[in-house]
């Protein structure tokens, strides 16, 4: 913020030049230099204070190259561009300065003014602001209470209404707007605060919105101080220019003399003649403020005839002259626009010059010379070169550069480019001629006007001048226009961030500098008090401030506002369809986008919308930030809703007072009007609220606040300001009672020639077009009738003329409908011509062009006939209700007491027309009370005829039918129930209603029928005790009761009548039927309750026998339904009902239950035995159907048979349920005998006693043991004396044997034996039995030896099954055997786990020889030291005893002994040098310790693992993080596992027992590439050797080699030294059948004799009847041996002993469950996946032959060779260890 004072130079500011007031020229002297006024003191000295002078980050200055159009756009709307880009304006004392400037000094150039001073400078560096705002730090809501007010408002303004709608009224925005509006129409505004819970929110990006701002100074928009402003000006210029620059202003007393104050008192006194006549001049005085002043009245005459008088007298001359008699405002632009939307404001393309400022004209403030003396650097820059002399530039036409604002003239009144180029204006000022005379004679003579360019000979002005004046010149035109241009400069653009940081900044420096005079009480739950800094401020403060600087003459503020934002472009505050489809309140009615298109809003049927007026606009405003007085576009309804901020304050008039709020702000400010007539529809001037009160205008006022709506009626003037930073959004909408408004707004338009928004007419047309209800046509019918009445006087207008006519049909552009005279909207008709585009309405045909009317054409949209029949249907359905209402008056007056039926046809008519007609509530409340008249009337008149006796309802009658109903013979519904009394009641209440009706007279009738019966049947009551003749009474009665049968009025003595006839015939009925033995037990009930009704005598023996026939029936009654209660009956109970005695009544309906219920008792109990015993022809029943068959009959009967079913399908269900968990492998055996055998004896009871039953699950059981079974008997040790597998000794051999620790031979020398017992000397004297092999010289046992008679590792005929061993059979059936058990054998059979168990143990062992073999069968590796390992996997396979191989046609045992006599017979190799290992640098050798000490696998790459849990390897005592190298943290803290650290075990060729470990080089980036280590140091490699590796899949650590030292091989013989393990490629060989049943245990010397299959029992034999004839299955053998609930799956053995019980889990299990071997190569691979390499050459269904040995120079790493090769082949030589096939059979 910065405060100006006027600097000493006089010259003008750069913005009254042409520049944008904005500019950088601005920063040095950002207001032009202007001397005070000396109206005003040197004590209050000019200041000027701008809110842009506080920088704020986000901030921009508006570039004005961003308005520059496209070449293709300036055309088309340059001419509006032109006028809505307005000039900067200064504040108001710039013109009172330069009259001032007079007063204080001579000289007009060299102005000293007085300096000003106020704390408002900042250190000048901007703001830091949040990208987005923080709605905590604005006000989001306010108090729906309204605080009380301790003081009036200022100006003693009255509060418009508060309304407080409820929920309920809330849902309809225009229902309830439309209720209010009687009352808030009268005060112009009113607010609306919403309901509690309600709520809007606010989805603006605060990041993305940007807007620009509009520049307000508020002393420049009060309307009497901008009318003095430029009364000043003008006033200068005019002395100016006739000769007298240095005028001043007269002071009296030495006080200024407001000059225009004195010219408007003086125009209010007639002028100055008649103040002169009148002598009024010294009351002038007291009204200027002079008191007691002598000569006062003289010195205010001279000085008014010396300062204003010859203005005035030139004004008169200038319209008075013919000549110069065009009024100042026909110059003016109508499109004029100073209150221009800057959002999105377009420009046209301007000359370099000129884009920083707007293009210069007659109205714009550069022709406004006031305090400015003109200089050549301003002509140089506003016009280009300039002529040195003066005298010259007026005079030398020729030599004269044409200025941009001549041009301007003639865009204004011509549609030529308004940017011509420089040759252009240049001859077009060659031809400019006289704009009196309208010659282009006598350029010498030709002045030129410094406003506008415009040419004038001196001598054609009135008055005429002799010569070219000196200085500035202005035309008529310009002096009058002065100041005509106002308007609002743009500010910068900003973030909702940046425009906070700017308002809180401002507003706590103001009020520091400006605290308010009376501070307000500190109450923080105020809503109308607000903490500014420390200063605190009531909104009343900031109205008083606000005022004070509008009014105040030397202080000038300037701020920003960012008004009508468009939401098109920026978005909408509420949620929308669009934008927010899943939000709520993006449907609530009152949304404002959703409020314009509303059922009752008349803008709905505008066909686009319309930004600002149907598409909400947004304000984001500032303190002091203001809307000028205005009304709505079209007088429409407005709505304003604040989404968050400080206070707004509204000011609102009155639509009512509208034209008197006109006439007082003209009367203010009479000459702003006169220059511009539609001043107030550029919404840039204010008046204070007090004076529009004094001028007798309603002014109301309201405090907008956050959450609160605040509307505007039609035709209400309003205005306001904002309290601070705020966001407020509105829109229009229109309400039919708007029609007549809108209208008058047209009209208003057009005489002030303004633009309108849409075309009201055709509005209306739409809405004709698209609502046809009667509710439309009644507010439409005026309006519409209106519109054709004028549109067919426009075109009968036409038609008089002789202009032709053309009907078009089809909707043209809005631009064509346009008249371009008055800019109003022809919709219905225009009139055109030929010659061009432009279209006139009727009443200006003249002016389009010269034509005459005859060569015009009006271009109708609708004909005559469209427009009265449209009319006409809404004439029509507008007259509807009133033709009702006529009727409904008609029926009223044409008598007093209507027709019923009249009445009802009234309300049927009225309620089908659509519209609410206030009489139709009353009518039908009137029609429905005669209904309910009448309908009681019809209840005693319509009778049903025909009535016939009834039967008495079956039952035990009730007391009430005792005593009354039993003399009815009438049916219920027959008997009347209301009496004469109520009849007459009838009659008395139809006289009050108020209608007429027949059935008044049948009532009548009826009550005299009623009458005349009564008193027949109290004559026959009195004489019934006295009658001769009983017959003939009861005759007489009979023939009443007839006749009072056909009356519905009830009468006490009918009934006793009735009574009596009623005895007499049931006394004959009761002799007849008592001994009626078809009578049921409620006929008797029935008759005994009427002959008590009736007074029946119980001596009557008729009675008393029918009395013990009851009795007996209610016996048998009560036993019935005591059976039919029970929940289980028997079929014996229920037989005994089925005989029952003819003579005792009974109750049909409980008889027939009984039956009904016995009949279904023997169907159960037939279907149980059927099932129980069946006969084997039908379909076998599931135990789900059994069981719900049993639970249905035991719901309620008990029967034997149903029992033993009930019994025998829980067995059979228990049995299904074990089956199923067995299957399922849930099943936990608790049982001491064997699973297998348990489950035998299962199947054994349920073929014995449940094979009626369908057992599905029991049946794939009893197949999976079948299966079993076969598979046990392919058991090479199968037994089949004792029907099971003898494994157990075989698996502890396997065990013995294959133990992986044992893979090394025994140290010990002795170890030379067969056996796994060192043979050792004797003893001192004693001898041994210890033999030696003369071949190998190994040393055996003499036991040992004697088994075969010769060495077995030398002789091969201990392997090629020459000599017989009890196990006689080869490894590679195994697998196959093990593959094809079924499912439970798995599961369970503790065969299987033995079998796995050497299948796995074996195949690893045919692994680890095999590798050996491939190894040591090459040439340069067959060396003696080998022998106590081939030797030690001959013990393995000597003790195993079958042949091991992975293939029948090989024999490890045979390759082994081999093998043993080639190297048996080779000298000891000789060592010639010491062999080394390659020596390895790894990364973490070369790294430096880490800051906690460790030198790890991350190498302190990882900062959080700093203090880390840490280990020290034992080897090298280094220590790693534990996680770095997955050693447990467990076993760390307690210390129990030793450490060996990845890098130890890659040097000594150890694997790393927590995680893989691989190797990457330095030099290779292949990331499949490792270095292989372990081959390197076996093969004491020279060279670094590679390998392939996949991606790990399990815990993995990468370690990367920085340098190799070679190793140095053993160089005996070339040779390179064995290895522990070299790979071997794996082969498949195709798996032949298993072993034959004669390969089986040592004692079966036969196959043996399969079970042969058990034949169907003939289960009734095996049956024992039960005690009740049924035949129930005695308990199965699983009943002593509940199931465990918690099964407990059996886990596979792996290498645990047989003695450790404890199993694995099932999913550690490796091998396949099926049995079935695959069909093809890729089912054989895809086995191979699964199977370990030895088992799936074992398996393969392919036989193939041996892959390739690799090449010997690199000894791969131990893998499983498919086959080893016989060792003839090794060394070229034949032997006589052959390998050779294990032949099948019994050796013996």
């Amino acid at each position: 913020m910065q405060t100006i004072s006027s600097p000493s130079s006089s010259r003008g500011s750069p913005s009254r030049r042409g520049r944008s007031p904005r500019t950088p020229a601005q920063s040095s002297a950002p207001r032009s230099s202007d001397a005070l006024p000396t109206e005003f003191s040197n004590k209050q000295p000019a200041t000027f204070t701008s809110c842009l002078s506080i920088p704020v980050e986000g901030a921009v200055p508006i570039d004005p190259q961003e308005e520059i159009l496209s070449p293709s756009q300036s055309g088309a709307q340059r001419s509006v561009s032109s006028s809505t880009k307005r000039a900067p304006r200064k504040s108001k004392t710039h013109a009172l300065a330069a009259l001032q400037n007079h007063v204080t000094s001579h000289d007009n150039d060299d102005i000293t003014q007085q300096e000003s001073t106020d704390n408002f400078s900042g250190d000048g560096t901007p703001i830091s602001v949040s990208p987005t705002l923080d709605l905590s730090t604005v006000k989001t809501s306010s108090p729906r209470t309204q605080p009380m007010r301790s003081k009036p408002r200022p100006f003693e303004l009255e509060d418009c209404p508060v309304f407080y709608p409820t929920s309920d009224e809330f849902k309809d925005p225009m229902t309830y707007i439309r209720s209010i509006s009687e009352k808030a129409k009268n005060y112009g505004i009113c607010k609306i605060i919403p309901p509690v819970g309600w709520k809007m929110p606010c989805v603006t990006d605060s990041e993305t919105f940007r807007f620009k701002t509009r520049l307000q100074r508020l002393n420049s928009i009060e309307a009497s101080s901008r009318a003095k402003v430029n009364f000043l000006e003008q006033l200068y210029r005019f002395h100016k220019q006739q000769g007298n620059p240095r005028v001043s202003v007269p002071t009296i007393n030495h006080k200024p003399l407001d000059l225009w104050l004195l010219r408007k008192e003086v125009q209010k006194l007639g002028g100055y003649e008649a103040v002169t006549k009148n002598k009024k001049w010294g009351d002038l005085g007291a009204l200027l403020g002079y008191r007691g002043i002598p000569g006062l009245s003289t010195q205010i005459k001279n000085s008014y005839t010396r300062v204003i008088l010859p203005y005035e007298h030139f004004c008169d001359c200038v319209r008075n002259s013919p000549t110069l008699s065009t009024s100042p405002t026909a110059a003016r632009d109508p499109q004029l626009k100073t209150h221009m939307n800057i959002q999105t404001a377009t420009h046209p393309l301007t000359s370099p010059r000129e884009r920083g400022s707007p293009p210069s004209s007659p109205l714009t403030s550069t022709s406004s010379p006031l305090s400015e003396p003109p200089d050549e650097g301003d002509y140089k820059e506003r016009s280009g070169p300039r002529p040195e002399s003066t005298a010259v530039k007026r005079g030398a036409r020729v030599e004269m550069t044409p200025t941009r604002k001549s041009l301007d003239v003639h865009s204004r009144l011509s549609p030529v480019s308004a940017s011509p180029q420089p040759d252009d204006e240049y001859k077009r000022t060659l031809e400019l001629s006289c704009e009196i005379c309208q010659k282009k004679n006598q350029d010498e003579k030709m002045l030129l006007c410094d406003g506008c360019d415009c040419g004038f000979h001196i001598f054609c002005l009135d008055p005429p001048l002799a010569t070219i004046p000196k200085g500035q010149w202005f035309c008529h035109i310009c002096l009058f226009g002065t100041g005509g241009d106002f308007g609002f400069d743009e500010g910068e653009e900003h973030s909702l961030s940046s425009f906070q940081a700017r308002d809180l900044e401002f507003r706590r420096r103001w009020w520091t500098s400006h605290p308010p005079p009376s501070p307000s009480a500190a109450d923080l739950d105020d809503p109308t008090v607000n903490y500014v800094g420390s200063t605190l401020i009531s909104e009343y403060d900031v109205e008083n401030e606000f005022w004070r600087l509008v009014q105040s003459p030397n202080e000038t503020v300037e701020i920003e506002y960012g008004a009508d934002v468009h939401s098109t472009t920026h978005g909408s505050a509420m949620p929308t369809l669009e934008t927010h489809p899943l939000e709520p309140a993006s449907k609530d009615p009152w949304n404002l986008n959703n409020m314009p298109i509303l059922p009752d809003s008349l803008l709905r049927y505008i066909k686009s919308d319309i930004s600002g007026m149907t598409v909400p606009w947004t304000y984001v405003g500032m303190v002091f930030s203001t809307f000028c007085w205005h009304n709505e576009d079209h007088y429409t309804y407005s709505i304003n809703f604040m989404h968050w901020g400080e206070t707004k304050t509204w000011y609102g008039i009155p639509g009512e007072d509208a034209e008197k709020f006109e006439a007082a702000i003209k009367s203010e400010a009479p000459d702003l009007f006169e220059a511009q007539s539609d001043l107030l529809f550029q919404l840039v001037t204010l008046m204070n609220p007090k004076r529009l009160a004094d001028a007798g205008v309603r002014v109301y006022a309201c405090n907008q606040r956050a959450g609160e709506f605040v509307i505007t009626f039609p035709k209400a003037y309003h205005a306001g300001f904002n309290h601070g930073f705020n966001f407020n959004e509105a829109v229009n909408f229109a309400l039919p009672d708007w029609l007549p408004f809108g209208r008058d707004c047209v009209q208003r338009y057009r005489e002030h020639k303004k633009l309108p928004v849409f075309s009201h007419d055709e509005l209306l047309v739409t809405i004709t077009q698209q609502s046809q209800s009667i509710k439309t046509a009644l507010w439409l019918e005026s309006s519409l009738k209106e519109m054709t009445e004028r549109e067919l006087a426009a075109r009968q207008l036409a038609r008089d003329r002789g202009v032709g006519e053309r009907l078009e049909e089809e909707d043209r552009p809005e631009d064509q409908y346009q008249c371009t005279i008055c800019k109003a909207f022809c919709y219905l008709s225009q009139i055109i011509c030929h010659c061009k585009s432009e279209i006139v309405c009727v009443d200006h045909m003249d002016q389009l062009c010269d034509h005459s009317p005859e060569e015009l054409t009006l271009r109708k949209r609708f004909s005559d006939a469209d427009l009265r029949e449209t009319l006409g249907k809404v004439v029509e359905r507008a007259a509807v209700p009133g033709k009702w209402r006529t009727k409904f008056n008609k029926v009223l007056v044409e008598s007093d007491l209507p027709s019923l039926r009249s009445l009802r046809a009234l309300l049927a008519e009225g309620e089908r027309i659509t519209h609410h007609l206030p009489e139709l509530t009353a009518l039908r409340k009137c029609v429905n009370r005669g209904n309910e008249w009448l309908e009681a009337a019809n209840a005693f008149i319509s009778r049903k005829q025909g009535r016939k006796l009834t039967r008495r309802s079956r039952g035990r009658p009730s007391l009430h039918e005792a005593n009354n109903a039993a003399f009815d013979d009438r049916d219920a519904g027959d008997r009347p129930d209301r009496g004469l009394n109520d009849l007459y009641a009838l009659l008395m209440e139809v006289q009050n209603l108020g209608f007429e009706t027949s059935e008044i007279g049948s009532l009548r009738t009826l009550a005299e029928q009623a009458e005349d019966i009564q008193c027949k049947a109290s004559a026959l009551l009195n004489s019934a005790n006295s009658v001769a003749s009983r017959d003939a009474f009861i005759a007489d009665c009979e023939r009443l009761l007839l006749g009072a049968s056909s009356i519905n009025v009830h009468l006490d003595e009918i009934l006793e009548v009735e009574k009596l006839v009623s005895r007499e015939q049931l006394i004959r009925e009761l002799e007849g039927k008592a001994e009626d033995a078809s009578a049921t037990l409620e006929d008797i009930r029935g008759l005994l309750t009427r002959a008590r009704g009736c007074s029946v005598p119980p001596e009557n023996q008729s009675v008393r026998t029918l009395e013990s026939r009851q009795r007996a029936g209610d016996d048998w009654e009560e036993r019935a339904r005591l059976l039919l209660d029970q929940p289980h009956k028997t079929i014996e109970e229920l037989d005994e009902f089925f005989e029952t005695d003819s003579t005792i009544p009974i109750d049909v309906t409980i008889y027939d239950r009984l039956m009904s219920a016995r009949n279904k008792a023997k169907d159960f109990e037939k279907q149980a035995k059927t099932w129980i015993s069946p006969d084997g022809q039908g379909p076998k029943p599931k135990i789900s159907e059994v069981t719900r068959f049993v639970t249905r009959a035991e719901k309620d009967f008990s029967i034997p048979a149903i029992r033993d079913l009930k019994q025998t399908a829980e067995f059979a269900l228990d049995l299904e349920n074990r089956c199923e968990s067995i299957l399922q492998h849930r099943y936990q055996h608790r049982e001491d005998t064997d699973v297998f055998v348990m489950m035998r004896k299962w199947r054994s009871y349920a073929r014995e006693h449940l094979t009626m039953f369908s057992l599905p699950v029991f049946e794939k059981l009893d197949d999976q043991l079948t299966r079993h079974q076969e598979w046990l008997e392919d058991l090479p040790w199968y037994c089949p004396q004792h029907e099971c597998a003898h494994g157990r000794d075989i698996l502890n051999d396997v065990e013995e044997s294959t133990r992986q620790e044992d893979d090394k031979p025994p140290v010990d020398e002795y170890f030379t034996c067969i056996c796994t017992t060192p043979v050792r000397p004797p003893p001192p004297g004693t001898h041994s039995d210890a033999v030696q092999c003369d071949h190998c010289f190994a040393r055996f046992h003499g036991v040992c030896a004697a088994n075969g008679g010769s060495c077995p590792f030398c002789d091969h005929h201990h392997w090629n099954g020459a000599i017989h061993k009890e196990r006689s059979w080869h490894f590679c059936f195994l697998p196959t055997i093990l593959l094809k058990a079924p499912p439970i054998t798995k599961n369970y059979s503790e065969a299987w786990k033995q079998l796995e168990i050497i299948v796995r143990r074996i195949d690893r062992l045919c692994e680890v020889i095999g590798q050996f073999l491939t190894y040591a069968s090459q040439p340069g590796n067959k060396r003696a030291e080998y022998i106590p390992q081939v030797r030690h996997y001959m013990r393995k396979l000597y003790k195993i005893q079958f042949a091991v191989s992975p293939s029948r046609e090989v024999s490890y045992g045979l390759d082994l002994a081999g093998l043993h006599r080639i190297l048996a017979g080779q000298p000891p190799a000789v060592r010639v040098k010491k062999r080394r290992r390659p020596k390895f640098t790894f990364g973490q050798d070369v790294d430096k310790d880490w800051l906690d000490g460790t030198r790890c696998i991350c190498r302190g790459r990882t900062p959080y693992l700093i203090n880390y849990p840490t280990v020290e390897c034992e080897a090298c005592k280094r220590r790693y993080h534990s996680g770095c190298v997955f050693f447990p943290i467990e076993a760390n803290v307690t210390g129990s596992n030793r450490f060996m650290c990845p890098l130890c075990c890659l040097r000594r060729s150890r694997p790393y027992i927590y995680s893989e470990v691989r190797v990457k080089h330095v030099d290779n980036q292949d990331p499949d590439t490792y270095v292989n280590t372990s081959v390197m140091l076996d093969t004491f490699s020279k060279d670094v050797i590679y390998t392939k590796m996949l991606p790990p899949y399990t815990q993995t650590l990468f370690v990367e080699l920085i340098r190799f030292l070679p190793g140095q091989p053993d160089l005996n013989n070339g040779n390179a030294p064995a290895s522990r393990s070299v790979p071997a490629h794996t082969m498949l060989h195709s798996a032949e059948p298993g072993p034959s049943t004669h390969h089986r245990h040592s004692h079966i010397h036969s196959a043996p004799i399969p079970l042969p299959t058990p034949p169907t029992p003939v289960y009734e034999l095996a049956r024992q009847p039960s005690a009740n004839g049924h035949h129930v299955p005695p308990p199965p053998p699983w009943q002593s041996y509940p199931q465990s609930p918690h099964n407990k799956k059996r886990k596979y053995a792996d290498d645990t002993p047989q003695d450790n019980p404890e199993p694995r889990s099932p999913k550690q299990r490796r091998l396949p469950q099926t049995p079935v071997l695959p069909p093809a190569s890729v089912a054989a691979r895809s086995m191979q996946q699964t199977l370990s390499p030895s088992l799936a050459m074992i398996v393969s269904p392919v036989d193939t032959e041996p892959s390739p040995r690799r090449p010997p120079s690199i000894p791969p790493p131990y893998a499983r060779p498919p086959s080893s090769p016989s060792l003839n082949t090794m060394n070229g030589e034949s032997s006589s260890v052959k390998s050779v096939k294990l032949l099948v059979g019994n050796h013996k």
